[in-house]
């Protein structure tokens, strides 16, 4: 009997879409001891809009300010079940930017925690996943 083991961090990209910056974020959490800190957010961020996806992108401008996106999947609404990324609604794209240079993993990291703290009940919470604040 072989054993393989699979690096999937499925108990992080729940709510996630699987992109090479949530799992970055997730390795960074890892080595830095905060990944429990991560894992939390998440948990609030899901703990509401369970049918929703969320993109997330993290890119550095050429000065050094990096930034994140994020894009909210909705369900279309003749799909009970959606299993593909076209049974789901892009909505415009959400960009936070840092106003100072830094370690991009690390802002990607407090962007994360901060989507998630008080969620659902915080502004960014409310424009990122529940699309009830307009831009």
């Amino acid at each position: 009997m072989e054993i393989r083991y699979n690096n999937h961090l499925t108990s992080f990209k729940a709510k996630f879409l699987n992109s090479q910056s949530v799992k970055d974020v997730a390795e960074f959490a890892v080595e830095t001891g905060r990944f429990e800190k991560l894992n939390k957010a998440r948990k609030n961020i899901d703990s509401a809009f369970l049918t929703r996806k969320l993109d997330f992108e993290l890119y550095t401008t050429p000065d050094g300010y990096p930034y994140v996106i994020f894009t909210r999947y909705t369900p279309k609404k003749n799909i009970t079940i959606p299993k593909t990324i076209q049974d789901y609604e892009m909505s415009e794209p959400f960009i936070f930017n840092s106003k100072k240079k830094m370690n991009p993993l690390k802002f990607g990291f407090d962007t994360i925690i901060k989507l998630g703290n008080s969620a659902p009940k915080n502004n960014m919470y409310k424009e990122v996943v529940a699309g009830t604040i307009k831009k």
